[in-house]
């Protein structure tokens, strides 16, 4: 059946207006024609909107606010439909990266004594991967030692050229790189290179020149001793 007020389609014996909620039961009052005036009988309560009833409403009532019906329940939803539902992916935290320890010491050194400092303080355990001997008695040593701050880097080769010196050869080549990556062509954590009886000018000296990460990364160091 259609609804009276709005012409929604309903079931036969509904009662209430699944549409617009209202009472199917009574019809919308008829309106006259807009040539005739419409006139209220002061004792029909049809015609002043209120639904027939054996007791016309009193004088507190007609002043009230008047109150919707109360629309009819939500049919359930079939079994074979599902519902959509909102599912919140939460972000994975980010993880927190500890900032790299300062060094103890001024950086890039200018002195061997500040060297032995770093040296002292930031040193990391390394192992030899590979060594060997090349022309003009050239000698280069790998060595795999963890990810660390880059005055760190330093302190490690410096360590690892006093434990691995070699009298006999006239460079020394200290290559460091990562546990993960000890079969990498080229230094990739840091480098030093050891060359002795080196003439500057009128001075014969021996020559360190110390490299971080891989020598081009952001933030990479190259200093030059003379001893």
């Amino acid at each position: 059946m259609r609804c009276p007020y709005c012409g929604g389609l309903n079931r036969d014996q509904s009662t209430f207006c699944v549409n617009c909620g209202r009472d199917m039961r009574i019809g919308p009052p008829r309106q006259q024609p807009p040539s005739q005036p419409v006139v209220n009988a002061p004792n029909s309560s049809a015609q002043r909107g209120y639904p027939a009833q054996a007791n016309p409403p009193t004088q507190s009532q007609r002043g009230a606010t008047p109150v919707a019906p109360p629309r009819p329940p939500t049919p359930p939803v079939p079994s074979g439909r599902r519902q959509s539902t909102v599912s919140h992916v939460q972000t994975p935290p980010v993880p927190v990266v500890p900032p790299e320890p300062e060094a103890p010491g001024p950086f890039p050194p200018r002195t061997f004594s500040q060297l032995e400092v770093l040296v002292a303080a930031g040193a990391q355990p390394y192992t030899v991967v590979t060594s060997g001997v090349g022309n003009g008695k050239r000698k280069t040593i790998r060595i795999a030692y963890p990810k660390c701050a880059h005055w760190q880097q330093a302190a490690t080769l410096f360590k690892a050229l006093k434990e691995q010196l070699d009298e006999t050869s006239n460079a020394i080549i200290i290559q460091g790189v990562f546990p993960q990556q000890s079969e990498v062509y080229n230094f990739t954590n840091g480098q030093l290179q050891f060359e002795r009886n080196v003439r500057l000018g009128a001075q014969i000296n021996n020559r360190y020149i110390i490299e971080t990460a891989d020598g081009y990364e952001f933030g990479a160091v190259r200093f030059v001793l003379n001893e």
